[in-house]
């Protein structure tokens, strides 16, 4: 059981390597992807909050493992940030302007959306799962939606609001942040259960 938890970790990990050293959309779906065909078998290969969630929601994990998911995950994110600030000499952290965050939100509610009904549709409906293609598709998704400037990913941006307070002193965690990189993936996670159930054709 814990190889579930310290796959979410690792692949979380090396993901957000990807997103903080290298920064580059093509880099980051090929992660996802090489994480996807190395933990899928082990834990599912969701790497990602909002992916534990809309697998609460569908009934594919009960509250108490997604929470210790989310935990692995973030843990994970931490490390990665940790690594970048050891070879960049510096944080990694997320720009946050005092503008109106309905826009911000709306691409990571949205586009998560998209990322979350691939990944349940790839690894629910028979004619995807336990195939070579889910992680073809789900890394391709997450190259494209990237390429948008969003996170995408809570673990990621509670990780990089954690390591940001801390390198401050402790300064609080900015509202806005948590609205748009955390909230937001979480409610596009839920319109993709919803879009899923209502256009699946598979029992």
């Amino acid at each position: 059981m814990m190889k579930r938890y310290a796959m979410e970790c690792v692949g979380t990990f090396f993901l957000t390597v990807a997103i903080s050293l290298i920064a580059n959309p093509i880099a980051i779906g090929l992660v996802l992807m090489a994480m996807i065909y190395l933990g899928g078998h082990i834990s599912g290969a969701h790497f990602n909050p909002a992916i534990s969630f809309v697998c609460l929601i569908q009934n594919r994990l009960n509250f108490v493992t997604m929470a210790k998911y989310m935990a692995a995950q973030t843990l994970g994110a931490i490390l990665g940030l940790w690594l970048h600030g050891i070879i960049m000499d510096g944080g990694f952290s997320f720009d946050m302007s005092d503008n109106p965050i309905f826009g911000p939100m709306a691409i990571e509610v949205l586009l998560v959306l998209l990322f979350a009904w691939v990944y349940l549709a790839m690894n629910v409906m028979n004619r995807y799962k336990d195939t070579a293609v889910p992680g073809i598709v789900i890394g391709l998704t997450l190259l494209a939606i990237a390429t948008a400037g969003g996170i995408f990913n809570p673990a990621v941006a509670l990780a990089s609001m954690v390591c940001g307070a801390l390198k401050a002193g402790g300064s609080a965690i900015g509202i806005n942040g948590i609205l748009v990189y955390i909230v937001g993936p979480l409610l596009g996670a839920f319109g993709a259960s919803c879009m899923f159930d209502y256009f699946k054709t598979e029992a």
